[in-house]
Formats: structure tokens, sequence, C-alpha cells
């Protein structure tokens, strides 16, 4: 008996009648008789048999159901479309033999087989449950089969133990499919399945390989505290609201291939590779621990034979959420929306990988047009600076300088060269504000304002031409100032000691000038 496996009912629990034609049986007791159906004599059975009849209740509680038990009552209740046909349908305790077949069965009212024991396979292949129905703490000893039963209303599987493989395949749930505490031994498989709403299956325990592949949930898909000891293909999945990892564990890797409104995976723990390929979702994976590599993009195309809700409109874009403290061998985000992310605490940002487009968010007024990178982008900065900047302190300057370099240094390699130069001007910027000795934040700041950490040709640019117009004006000026002083000299005779202009030369000499 394993830890998620229900006790059995006890003789003091029994709230209903009891048998006493034998001693020790749990039995209910036919209506009129002493015994249960299993302890009657030939006659009783008889009159107990022509009392059922289609669409009538059935109380088979505590009772040890025999196969011909079994198979005389649902005779009894067969109608004409040839479908066992039961009003409300009891077997709470009961014990029913190996190869169960329920096949086509019809309740319809409610049903409960809750602490009920299938001691081999059990198969309610195209069964019908208009009612609730409960199997809480039901076990099954060998497979069971649900493939293509009808659920109208509640269905609960609570702690219910599948010791064979367990087969819900292109089943239809109306209204809630609840697992929680489940335990599955065997292979378990959801495959073309159809959810009313929720599909819950939180802290339930998948000990084979388990699918839900081409699956429909009209609101949230629950995994929450699940375990998947052989691994999960989840998908392709569509999930009119959410979709819920956190705190699950996976081992043997995790395929999630999914349009949905958000998926939660706080504190997931992948042992093996994970893949995430998802539609419109909001993804969070903080906390989230992968010993292998993780991939996460978007799908740009809607999965085929899956209708996505009508109000589901805008871009297919994935929104990652949260990296905090996500621990990842290999991490490579391809096409996300990065704008809203949180990266701080990242264990391995040097194991990051980023590629497609990856919109960044982008620092307050820096939106102008440039000739060159991302168009009409500014400098791609994190969530966690902004939130910084506008108040909330997410962290200290050191943290993320720190997130900055390392980042840089990831995307350094790959076709972002632009991201890595952006990183490594928000990693000196980081410096800058926080430098403690004042002639290095001086050299900082001038090396800010001239070339912007040589990371900006366009300002470098800009100081040189600015300088270059400095020089050039200068020495036009100069230039333009020694020719005006020549011609002033050339123009002005010199004067004697005296204060008189000086004498022409041959006037000196007495010798007057020739005149023709």
């Amino acid at each position: 008996m394993t830890s998620h496996e229900p006790s059995l009912p006890s003789s003091t629990a029994v709230l209903w009648p009891r048998c006493s034609a034998v001693h020790g049986c749990t039995g209910r007791a036919a209506g009129g008789f002493a015994g249960c159906p299993a302890h009657l004599r030939p006659a009783e059975f008889e009159r107990f048999a022509a009392g059922l009849r289609p669409g009538g209740d059935l109380d088979l509680r505590g009772v040890t159901v025999s196969p011909s038990l079994l198979d005389a009552v649902l005779d009894a209740v067969t109608g004409p479309d040839g479908r066992p046909h039961l009003g409300r349908a009891r077997f709470d305790g009961a014990v029913l033999p190996a190869h169960a077949v329920l096949r086509g069965v019809c309740v319809e009212g409610d049903s409960s087989f809750d602490g009920a024991r299938f001691l081999g396979g059990a198969s309610f292949f195209d069964a019908r449950f208009f009612g609730h129905v409960s199997f809480r703490g039901a076990r099954f000893g060998g497979n069971a089969s649900f493939h293509e039963a009808r659920f109208h209303r509640h269905a609960s599987f609570e702690e219910a133990v599948f010791s064979g493989d367990a087969l819900f395949g292109e089943a239809v749930w109306h209204a809630d499919a609840a697992f929680p505490k489940a335990v599955f031994f065997g292979a378990a498989c959801f495959d073309r399945a159809r959810f009313g709403r929720d599909a819950a299956m939180q802290g339930a325990c998948f000990g084979a390989a388990v699918s839900f592949r081409r699956v429909q949930v009209a609101r949230h898909a629950r995994f929450e505290r699940t375990r998947f000891r052989s691994g999960l293909w989840l998908g392709p999945l569509v999930a009119g609201g959410r979709i819920g990892l956190a705190d699950a564990a996976a081992r043997g890797g995790l395929r999630v291939h999914a349009a949905a409104r958000a998926v939660h995976a706080r504190a997931l723990t992948v042992r093996g590779e994970a893949e995430f390929r998802l539609r419109r979702a909001e993804l969070d994976l903080e906390g989230a621990c992968f010993d292998a590599a993780v991939n996460v993009r978007s799908l740009p195309n809607p999965f085929q034979g899956l209708a996505e809700p009508e109000s589901w409109t805008g871009p297919a874009t994935v929104r990652l959420v949260s990296l905090r403290r996500v621990d990842a061998a290999r991490l490579h985000l391809a096409d996300v929306d990065l704008s809203g992310c949180g990266f701080l605490g990242l264990v391995r940002p040097d194991r990051l990988r980023i590629s497609g487009d990856c919109p960044f968010a982008t620092a307050p007024g820096r939106h102008r047009w440039r000739p060159w990178g991302n168009g009409g982008a500014g400098r791609a900065v994190l969530a966690d600076d902004l939130a910084r900047t506008d108040g909330d302190a997410v962290c200290g300057e050191g943290g993320l300088e720190d997130l900055y370099r390392e980042l840089a240094r990831a995307t350094a390699g790959s076709d972002r060269a632009r991201l890595a130069r952006d990183f490594r001007y928000s990693a000196l910027e980081m410096r800058r504000r926080s430098e403690p000795h004042q002639w290095r934040r001086w050299a900082l700041h001038l090396l800010w304002i001239t070339s912007g950490y040589g990371l900006r040709a366009g300002r470098m640019a800009a100081w040189l031409a600015l300088t270059l117009a400095l020089v050039c004006s200068g020495l036009l000026l100069v230039r333009h100032q020694h020719p005006e002083a020549a011609v002033r000299t050339r123009s002005h005779q010199p004067f004697s000691s005296s204060g008189r202009r000086a004498a022409h030369p041959a006037s000196r000499r007495g010798v007057r000038p020739l005149t023709h």
C-alpha cells in the first residue's frame, strides 16, 4: 500500500443496513431481505432480480459482487437499445470481480463508487454518466478503460488508485474532472479528451508514461504538485484559462505544446530535457530547476483540429513573466516577448541563448530613430532595471551590474550583437552610478559623455565632428586675422622719433625727383 492509497473501509464506518446472512459481511441488505444480493437464496435472488428494471436504482454498497451477480444485474436493467440503464447507482465499498465489464452503461442519476475495489480490469467503455459520479478512493487492480466515456456533470477520481493502465482517450467531461491525489502505476492516456471546465489533477502521481495529446480544456488544466515519474507529454492542448505546473516534478523530460492564457510553472523540477512551445500564453518559470536543456519558443500557427476561443485576439507571441532563480543547464529563448520578464537571480545567465525576435523593455526617454540596429527602438534594458528606477527597489546596483555583464557575455557570440552592446552599456551605467571612488566616477562620466563607454559610435562621431568643426573654425579665424595685420602695416608709413612722418629717401639726399 502506498502513501497515496486510501485505507480500506472498516466495519464500524458502515452506515447502511448490513447483511445478516453471513457473519462479517459489510454488504447492504437487499430491500425486504436479511442478506445482501451476494448472499441471497436462489428464490430470494430471483425475486430481487425481478424487481430490477431499466432506469431503476441499484444499491450494492459493500457487496462482494461475483461475475454471475454482475451479469444478472446488468441483464435485468438492459433496455431496448442494448445498453444497461440505471437510475441512481451506489457501489460504495463494493468489491467487483476481475474483468468487470460495464461497457455502454447509462447512469441517469448520481452514481458513487467511493472506496470500491476492482479485483482486476474494469471497462466503462462508451459509458454515460448523466448525474454526478464519484470514484473517490476506488482501486483498480488491472487496466481501467473509460475510453469514449461521457460525464455530463461533475466527475471525481480523487485518491483513486490505478494499478494497471488507465485509458481515458476521447472521453468527454461536460463539467469538472477531478483527479487530485490519484495514483497511476501504469500508463495513462488522455489523448483527444475534452474537458468542459477544469481538468484538475493536483497532487496526482503518474508512475509510467502519460499522454495528453490533442486535448481541449474549456478552463484550467491543473497539475500543481503533480509527480510524473516517466516524463510528461502535454499537448497539443488548448486551455481557455491557465495551465498549472507549479511545484510539479517530471523525471524523463517534459514537453508542453499548448495554447493558453497563462502557464504557471513556478518551482517546477524537470529531470531531462524540457520544451515549451506555446501560443498566446504568459509563462512564469520563477524558481524552476532543469538539469538539462530547456527551450521556450512561440508558435505562430494554431493547432490543427483544436479550436481556440473566439475572444482571443492579438499576437500569438509568448510573454515570459519571470526567470528569477531559474536554474537550467542550458536555456534557449526564441521569438519570446521579454519586455516584462524578471531576470534577477537567474542562476546561470551565461548559459542563456536568445534567438529570433525577442523584444526587451527600453530605457525611458530613449526612443529615437537610428539608421542602424532595431529601427525605432531605444536601448534594451531588463524589466528589473525599470522597476528599480520607478521606485520599486527590486535589487541593488551591484546585482544588476553582474547580471547585465553575464547576459552581455551570453549574447556576444550570437546574432544579437546589438543586444550584447546594450547589456554592456547598462552594466557600465550601473557601475557609474554606484562607483564609490570619486575620480573613477568622474572618469566614467567623461567616458559616458564622450563615447557612451566606447559603445555608441554615433556619440563618438558627434564629438569628433564637433572637435573638427572647432579646429577648422579656429584655423579660419587665425587665417583671416594675419592678412589684415599685413595690410595695415603696409598702408602706414613709419614716423620719426620726433613724431613727424619720415621724409622720402630721395628728399633727404637733396636730390629732386625728375619731372616730365
